[in-house]
């Protein structure tokens, strides 16, 4: 019988695409042409949705899931961050034959709806309230990714506090006292729309900071989480009399954005400024200088949500809340011999 992965091969796309055309996700934008020419390759090779079977977990091969993501389409797919969390489900879904029947999308209209009640679990992807979930219509197994339900859910996160604390004694170590931070404002998803609050990354900053009198509330510049943003917060960063001599940014995106804004003014990193930033997406080892990144183990935080979804559905009671380490990954940007 054929699999996901050999109608990707014959039609010259990924396993991903395969499945959310197969699984008529209506929100996947792909080209008519594409779509059509991976329902003819499934339909001449005989694929049926669900067809394959697990070894490990026999039981899911008749599961249903939903998919609830605090984002909407656009940003998704700006923001590889929560791009690689969806391939990572996709993936894990795949090998477990479970089918992701429904996707559920956030934008900034209040009094979103939720109906789960033909499903058997549901995803939610990014900071969403509790108070969304629990009155939703029906009430599946729920596992969050990026931030913690409750503690009657299971949940899937990074400690982005740890990353930061990583990012910035590696700057510390290299010499640096002047340090300035780039980064986002920090929300959640509610029934009345958004919840602004501090982002973690900025919480820590500042407070290893103050630890060490080293902390220049002149040097912290907050905008939206887009790489635009990390362009005109570094232009903004860089106008001042009293210029850091390193920054901590607090996603990759805004910080090759932040690189462009240093060349144009006339600065060299890390000569003249260091940069590290957080998530090491595939494109931070290729932009120059290649950027020092802490490494979020993204696809994993997906997979691993499939995987405790799985063994709920299969009789745990007991929530689990797993972590995902980090790893500091050293390139030029810094300024470390490397």
């Amino acid at each position: 019988m054929a699999t996901i992965k050999e109608i990707a091969k014959i039609a010259k796309v990924s396993s991903a695409t395969v499945s959310r055309v197969l699984n008529r996700d209506t929100t996947f934008r792909v080209p008519e042409e594409t779509r059509q020419r991976v329902i003819e390759i499934a339909r001449k090779l005989n694929y049926r949705r669900n067809e394959q079977s697990t070894k490990h977990v026999p039981e899911s091969k008749e599961l249903k899931i939903g998919l609830l993501i605090w984002c909407s389409e656009q940003m998704e797919y700006l923001d590889p961050y929560y791009l690689s969390i969806r391939h990572g489900i996709e993936n894990e879904c795949e090998k477990q034959g479970i089918t992701i029947s429904r996707v559920f999308r956030f934008t900034d209209e209040p009094n979103i709806s939720i109906d789960a009640r033909q499903l058997d679990g549901l995803i939610v992807i990014g900071n969403v309230h509790s108070e969304i979930i629990e009155n939703s219509a029906g009430t599946p197994n729920v596992v969050s990714i990026d931030a913690v339900l409750g503690d009657d859910y299971d949940s899937v996160m990074f400690d982005s506090r740890k990353a930061t604390r990583q990012a910035l004694n590696h700057l510390l170590q290299l010499g640096h006292q002047k340090i300035g931070y780039i980064g986002g404002n920090s929300y959640f998803r509610t029934a009345e729309g958004r919840r602004y609050d501090t982002d973690a990354r900025q919480q820590e900053f500042e407070l290893i900071l103050k630890q060490l009198g080293l902390f220049n509330p002149d040097s912290v510049f907050i905008g939206e989480w887009r790489a635009e943003a990390g362009y005109q917060l570094m232009k903004k960063a860089l106008a001042g009399a009293d210029k850091p001599t390193a920054f901590l940014i607090g996603s990759d995106p805004m910080a090759i954005a932040a690189l462009k804004a240093i060349s144009e003014s006339g600065y060299t990193v890390p000569a003249d400024i260091a940069i590290v930033s957080i998530d090491d997406i595939q494109l931070a080892s290729f932009v120059t200088p290649s950027l020092t990144s802490i490494k979020v183990f993204v696809e994993e935080m997906g997979q691993t949500a499939v995987k405790l979804m799985v063994d709920r559905l299969k009789g745990r009671e007991l929530p689990l809340h797993v972590t995902i380490p980090t790893k500091l990954m050293i390139r030029k940007s810094c300024g470390a011999d490397v």
